[in-house]
């Protein structure tokens, strides 16, 4: 993922507060930037205010993934949520990507690759991954 000022945030997939925590603390111990993004599709079957209860106050870039459901990614960006992933028609992401001016959101076509934290040592794993994703 590129920030505003075109640097490389390596994304990491988060599911809940736990993580989140982990990503946020190990990125700023680090002072690396990353990305967090939901689940595959979790906009879809958790839904936008879960994403936004979650990413609120959050400091890194948050991306909502929605899988092909253009309206739970229009609904997201009016929810103020800054990204949105969607696999769209072209109708359809024109539409978001309009929306997403308006409120000052972004919209990716595609899922990134995403670091998927493991169930033991996500500390170590997110570290590794984190470092070999930085260039100085």
């Amino acid at each position: 993922m590129i920030d505003k000022h075109d640097h490389y945030m390596p994304p990491v997939t988060v599911s809940g507060a736990g993580e989140l925590a982990l990503v946020t603390a190990t990125a700023a111990s680090l002072r690396i930037n990353c990305a967090v993004v939901s689940p595959p599709g979790a906009g879809c079957f958790m839904g936008v205010p879960w994403w936004a209860a979650l990413v609120a106050g959050c400091p890194l870039p948050a991306w909502l993934d929605c899988g092909q459901a253009a309206g739970h990614a229009a609904a997201a960006l009016r929810a103020g949520l800054s990204g949105v992933i969607v696999s769209a028609t072209a109708p359809q992401h024109h539409a978001l990507v309009s929306l997403a001016r308006m409120t000052g959101g972004h919209v990716l076509r595609q899922r990134p690759h995403a670091l998927e934290l493991p169930a033991k040592g996500a500390r170590d794993a997110l570290e590794r991954y984190l470092r070999a994703s930085h260039i100085p």
